[in-house]
């Protein structure tokens, strides 16, 4: 039965209830005696699904969708409670100086995520010191800790310094630049300062009048901590809690084999506690929701309620290393995923609006707002046709075409979250007024501010607003009753990415290196250089590709035809490959000019900058790239400016700030979550498609199970007699709740008992290699793990 179990629910490997059935009569065939039947097969996987797997929580969106979302709760607890897991997270982030490789050495962790978030607490001395409370240092100092992290083996503190008020009743917070500490200089914890601050003559430390801000000289509330006391402590109950930042990722795939699309959108997270060389793996990719018929952000609004209620309570698991139970309090660092995504994340117009940019108000001069399909098969500056007919045009004076080329080679003013959610308020109250569709449609225009989450309310109102033969009283009536049913529509009926905690999406939606470079410069030239071959000199192109020496690169040899001949179907590797070779096979072809060569010299230069994994100087590596990044700008423009049309010319230049911020680029890169999206397909494609979300949900998260149970990972053990109790528990459950976090809050969480497989496990998967093969767990020595089957099972 267990064999059966992990047979049918290995991710990479989905079948079919017919192929079920034929591996059900091999076995038959081969003699296998006691064989359970399908039925039973299929009723010992419910069973171990409701008790032991993650639910799959059902959601009615705002538009009136029907979609799953695997409970995020129970996922991230599995993380903490799997040993191939637990020993790479981290929990705190590094102040590495110049060094950069990680996520957690960069500033969005380090120094911007809110500390609630990003690092609670540490453990001293058996004492637990936590963020904005107050703490005694070993000199008598009384500090409030802002935020902790580590340099080298050591854990520091930035603090605030506290100051007695002149009549010695209170303190008062001298935010000033934070003091940096070592947490071992700390000396008592709130609790205990609390009981012994009348000893030292010291005021109540929970009585905090206020905040001096240096900056306008005056003192302002302190309400950040009631009776000073950080909300986690209770919350904690003497537990540790430990930060959980993670990589969401969103993105379309197709359900199908066939070519027919057959859109999903989907939602993945990996957690950004893991090390570059393992968070892309897809044994640490996690499904969380997918539809055919709900669109993205429709979805996230589910995904954002299961978050916010996470960084509500906190999360409990097992901590395998620990051996104790943990709070977790997880949180986004950034959203990944392709440009059109992006812009649809950030509520944003899109790459083919005038203000194309998501990140700054840069525009480009004409009035458009479709998004930006990546579709490549006019590119301007080439032989090639331009495909874009419908929107040809006038003829560009010269004084234009300088404004265009410095918009774009320029970081104009920055986006900001408070702006873009102030647009979309105004854009919703327009939408109300008889009328206001006009005006709508300018604002979004004008600004680049468009949220289809709001859209799909605005369209109604609209129907009605423009509706003939109804009187004005009439149509503002009902206007009046649809406002009434909109979510969220005091605030504008805004995209629930507004929702998400400490994120702003126009910040933290890094540039995307696959479709900016290898899918979009890369695929531009080469694209256009083969448009400029003609047939003999393509010949020749074709016998220098299958030439080409490729020792020493890390991928095979070169087919010369595939990359000549079908310039317009290549993929990401092939794209990676040719950035390396280009220069040297292209160079001495008539119909290539100088400047081609040129172009493509300085993108050469720039892609070993991007693809670096290991940064040892931030500031020298950013010069660098920033004079790269310049100098590819320059030479494309000596070629054509008309490629300046293309407005990943312009992105590219927000990429310094993102590595910056979030580490390296190969750390917010998609290749990983993209090949999830075959593990995707192949479930949908084995499913009945009658309810696609569902189906697809639930497989993923009986493959989690087995993922969960083959790693060694443990459970939480309870009662599976009673069947019928069960399920009267699972009823108990609020149907949009998550489970995982109902069970932890209604029992003592000190008194549950956890379970892992037995050695017997560990001896099946060691046969043929099974485990490393097909459920892709790490191999006994993490630390020389081969980089090349990223992405692979």
């Amino acid at each position: 039965t267990c064999i059966l179990d992990v047979l049918r629910h290995i991710p990479r490997c989905a079948f079919s209830e017919k192929q079920n059935a034929v591996i059900h009569w091999a076995l038959l065939a081969m003699g296998i005696k006691d064989l359970p039947s399908e039925y039973t097969m299929d009723r010992v996987t419910r069973v171990l699904q409701r008790i032991y797997g993650v639910s799959s929580i059902r959601y009615k969106g705002a538009m009136g969708h029907i979609y799953y979302v695997n409970d995020m709760a129970a996922l991230i607890a599995q993380e903490l409670a799997n040993p191939q897991v637990r020993k790479h997270l981290h929990f705190l982030p590094e102040d590495a100086g110049k060094r950069l490789s990680e996520a957690w050495q960069g500033s969005r962790w380090l120094r911007e995520l809110d500390p609630d978030l990003a690092t609670p607490m540490v453990r001293i001395h058996e004492q637990d010191f936590y963020v904005l409370e107050p703490a005694q240092l070993r000199d008598g100092r009384v500090c409030m800790p802002v935020r902790f992290f580590t340099r080298g083996k050591d854990t520091f503190a930035y603090v605030w310094t506290m100051v007695p008020t002149h009549n010695g009743n209170g303190w008062v917070i001298a935010q000033d630049a934070p003091l940096e500490v070592k947490v071992y200089e700390f000396l008592t914890s709130l609790p205990v300062l609390r009981e012994t601050y009348h000893r030292h003559n010291l005021p109540d430390p929970c009585n905090i009048v206020g905040m001096f801000v240096y900056a306008t000289g005056r003192i302002s509330p302190w309400d950040v901590a009631r009776r000073g006391e950080n909300r986690w402590r209770a919350l904690a109950k003497g537990h540790r809690v430990c930060a959980f930042p993670m990589w969401l990722f969103c993105d379309d795939t197709s359900g199908n084999i066939s070519k027919k699309w057959n859109k999903h959108n989907s939602f993945l997270f990996t957690a950004a506690g893991l090390p570059r060389r393992f968070v892309h793996r897809e044994y640490n990719v996690h499904f969380l929701a997918t539809s055919n018929s709900a669109p993205p952000l429709e979805m996230l609004d589910g995904i954002a309620e299961q978050l916010s209620a996470c960084q509500a309570s906190g999360i409990w698991a097992w901590d395998c290393e620990l051996e104790e139970m943990v709070l977790l309090v997880p949180s986004v660092l950034a959203i990944v995923g392709d440009n059109p995504m992006q812009s649809e994340i950030a509520c944003h117009v899109g790459m083919r609006g005038n203000m194309f940019c998501r990140m700054c108000m840069a525009s480009s001069g004409h009035d458009g707002d479709d998004d930006d399909d990546d579709d490549v098969a006019g590119l301007p500056g080439s032989n090639m046709n331009d495909s874009d007919g419908s929107r040809k045009a006038g003829a560009e004076t010269m004084t234009e075409m300088i404004d265009r080329i410095k918009r774009f080679m320029t970081i104009n003013a920055p986006r900001t979250r408070e702006e873009t959610t102030k647009i979309l308020k105004s854009q919703f109250i327009r939408a109300q007024r008889v009328g206001g569709q006009a005006e709508y449609k300018r604002t979004r225009t004008e600004t680049g501010v468009k949220d289809t989450y709001q859209l799909h309310f605005a369209e109604r109102l609209f129907r009605v607003t423009t509706q003939r033969g109804v009187s004005r009283s009439a149509k503002e009536a009902e206007v009046a009753r649809i406002v009434r049913t909109v979510p969220r529509a005091e605030e504008g009926a805004t995209s629930p990415v507004w929702c998400i905690k400490d994120f702003d999406p126009h910040l933290d939606t890094p540039v995307e290196i696959l479709h900016v470079i290898l899918l979009g410069f890369v695929k531009y030239f080469w694209r256009d250089a083969i448009s400029r071959l003609k047939p003999p000199e393509k010949e020749k192109l074709v016998v220098r590709l299958n030439s080409f020496d490729v020792s020493g690169l890390g991928f095979p040899p070169l087919s010369g035809a595939t990359l000549v001949n079908y310039a317009g179907s290549l993929v990401g590797r092939d794209f990676r490959a040719l950035a390396q070779v280009a220069p040297f096979v292209l160079h001495d072809f008539s119909g290539i000019p100088k400047e081609s060569i040129e172009v493509w010299t300085a993108l050469s230069h720039i892609i070993p900058l991007v693809w670096q994994p290991d940064i040892e100087d931030i500031d020298a590596y950013t010069a660098r790239l920033k004079q790269a990044i310049d100098t590819f700008l320059d030479v494309t423009c000596k070629l054509t400016p008309r490629w300046f049309n293309k407005p990943k010319f312009h992105i590219l230049l927000h990429l310094p700030d993102h590595i910056r911020r979030f580490g390296p680029a190969m750390l917010f890169a998609t290749e990983g979550f993209e090949s999830f999206n075959a593990v995707i397909r192949s479930h949908s494609i084995h499913s009945n498609h009658r309810a696609p979300s569902r189906d697809i949900a639930l497989a993923m998260a009986q493959s989690n199970r087995i993922r969960h149970l083959l790693s060694g990972g443990y459970f939480r053990q309870v009662e599976i007699f009673n069947e019928k109790d069960n399920d009267a528990r699972a009823n108990q459950v609020d149907p949009e709740r998550s489970p995982w976090l109902h069970i932890m809050a209604s029992i003592d969480v000190d008194r549950v008992h956890w379970r892992c497989a037995g050695a017997a496990t560990a001896d099946i998967l060691a046969l043929n290699h099974f485990a490393t093969n097909h459920l892709g767990l790490f191999s006994a020595d993490p630390d020389t793990v081969d980089e090349s089957d990223i992405g692979e099972y």
